[in-house]
């Protein structure tokens, strides 16, 4: 079998399953990556739960401290008391309604707490960042509704005043409150605030230690053990299990620091959370992570994979047995083609004995038949010629179902010896004479080649015999043959024109092909289709071509080959 014909076995074999595996490989990476964000989605929905417990925590110390800050009249033994006996808070303090810091009054004796208060809280009282978050609260409650539209007076007082930022305006049926967060000592501080309808304003600092240990306390304590069975097995609800994976969580705050976490999977300084989210107010700087570790982040699972390398693998085996299949039938085909090409060989060898004697003793009868009267061989004369002609015609037939299967076996070479191309030229077509005459067709000889060269005489007898052989089956109404021929720098140039139908342009380089025919109809002239394809290779195989040119009087075929 050809290489040729194995490598496009292959082909066929191939190019499929890589084509399908780079499909299914494309496939398995969409629908990973599409578990994956859908995993990725229910662990977020994870932290928006853990989240809503802190938020829950928070709105219950929101009430409790609206509750707290509902003063409009105090005694500072009174606040001291309820500071004493309130675990969540570490400091009140009360603010006029001018801006004016009412309790802790730093002009006033002071216990340590307040003391360390006013010292960590300072700027608070006397910059901007208090008074802002206090009006940036009272603007969104005048466009939720909640506060009563303000006088003209007023409105107009608090433009002129703007020394004055905590002045709220008159009216209120609703105190405005809210949360800010302020940082000293160990960092994020919390303090809640409430405007009372007296225009005060009642704060509250909460004691750091306390309100995280609440926060910690809504959080998991324990690590979840991993479903063994998970880690990416199995079908897509256990893939997308969130409790079939070693998971970690970490509240960090507003500097990537860890405050809490859980869970039994070990991160590694410098890993990027899988996922995250802020934390409910007042915690909006801070964060909830998500770890999970890259392993196990194969959501195709292997079971997956096994189906694809199985189906691959049967689409594989189908592949081979139809290549095998081919491989067999092709075998089998050319098997059969060579046994018929040896019989053919075979019966033109033994065909080409009988037709030598057959023409020998022709001849030997054309010898005696001259030596009778005229009218007496007349007859016989006219019968021995067509003997002999039809001989040749078959004598020539066998000659080229022996060369072609001599180019395809590879085994043709020439074997050059030293003639005058003219003069075998000249014996070739008056071996034709006969019959050309008989068709009327009148031959034209342009010789121009008398100079010995080495030739091959079997290779140019048999693409001239081709040649002329075509002017008398296709070409004899055009009733004329031109042969030329030239020498130049040792390369012998041939011409055989005609005059006959021709051949068109579309067609000139299919005729060369094997078993080509211009007409497949029964009524064409006789001919195998490989007299052509013949004589172009004998030509190349002398070092030279034949090719098709347009004839001088654009009539006919002109046929030019060269030898060398």
């Amino acid at each position: 079998m050809k290489p040729r014909s194995i490598i496009l076995i292959l082909l066929i074999v191939l190019l499929p399953l890589i084509l399908l595996a780079g499909a299914s490989l494309r496939l398995a990476s969409s629908e990973k990556e599409a578990l994956q964000k859908r995993f990725r989605e229910l662990m977020e929905d994870r932290l928006r739960d853990i989240n809503g417990g802190i938020r829950r925590n928070f709105e219950n110390i929101e009430r409790e401290m609206q509750q707290l800050t509902a003063i409009d009249e105090f005694d500072v033994s009174q606040l001291r008391q309820l500071i004493r006996i309130q675990p969540r808070v570490l400091q009140l303090f009360v603010i006029s309604e001018k801006g004016q810091l009412l309790y802790p009054d730093p002009t006033q004796i002071l216990n340590s707490t307040e003391r360390n208060f006013l010292l960590n809280t300072a700027k608070m009282f006397t910059g901007q960042d208090l008074r802002d978050a206090v009006l940036q609260q009272e603007n969104r409650s005048e466009q939720n509704g909640m506060l009563a539209e303000p006088s003209i007076s007023r409105t107009q007082d608090k433009l002129q005043d703007k020394q004055a930022p905590l002045r709220a305006p008159g009216g209120l049926f609703n105190a405005a409150q809210g949360w800010f967060v302020w940082y000293w000592d160990r960092g994020l501080n919390l303090i809640y605030w409430q405007r009372r309808s007296s225009g005060q304003i009642v704060g509250v600092a909460l004691e750091r230690g306390r309100w995280i240990a609440d926060l910690i306390a809504e959080l998991p304590d324990t690590a979840v053990a991993p479903n063994s069975s998970g880690k990416g097995n199995g079908s897509v609800s256990q893939q997308l299990n969130p409790n079939s994976f070693e998971t970690r969580f970490r509240l960090t705050n507003s500097s990537a620091e860890t405050i809490y976490q859980w869970g039994p999977f070990n991160v590694s300084d410098g890993v990027e959370p899988f996922c995250e989210i802020p934390v409910a107010a007042p915690l909006h700087s801070w964060r909830l992570q998500c770890f999970v570790p890259e392993e196990q982040l194969n959501l195709t699972g292997r079971s997956a994979m096994t189906g694809l390398l199985a189906g691959l693998i049967a689409v594989a085996l189908a592949l081979l047995a139809m290549a095998w299949v081919l491989y067999r039938d092709y075998a089998s085909g050319m098997r059969e083609a060579a046994q018929q090409v040896s019989f053919v060989n075979q019966v033109s060898h033994e065909l080409k004995t009988p037709l030598t004697n057959i023409r020998l003793y022709a001849e030997l009868l054309e010898t005696d038949l001259a030596s009778m009267s005229p009218e007496d061989a007349d007859r016989p004369m006219g019968r021995l010629n067509v003997i002999l002609s039809e001989g040749q015609r078959l004598s020539r037939l066998i000659g080229n179902v022996l060369t072609f299967a001599r180019q395809k076996r590879q085994s043709l070479q020439p074997h050059r010896q030293l003639l005058v191309p003219d003069e075998l030229i000249k014996q070739i077509v008056d071996r034709f004479r006969p019959a050309l005459d008989s068709l009327a067709i009148r031959i034209d000889l342009e010789l121009d080649a008398k100079v010995a060269m080495p030739i091959d005489p079997d290779f140019l007898e048999q693409i001239l015999g081709n040649l002329i052989s075509n002017v008398e089956k296709y070409a004899a109404s055009g009733k004329l043959m031109r042969v030329r021929s030239s020498q130049a720098e040792g390369v012998l140039t041939l011409s055989v024109e005609d005059a006959g139908p021709g051949i068109p342009i579309s067609k000139w380089d299919e005729v060369f092909r094997p078993f080509s025919r211009l007409s497949q109809s029964v009524s064409y002239a006789a001919g195998t289709g490989i007299g052509l394809s013949i004589a172009r290779g004998l030509a190349r195989e002398h070092g030279g071509d034949i090719t098709i040119c347009q004839n001088e009087c654009d009539i006919g075929c002109r046929f030019r080959v060269t030898m060398q």
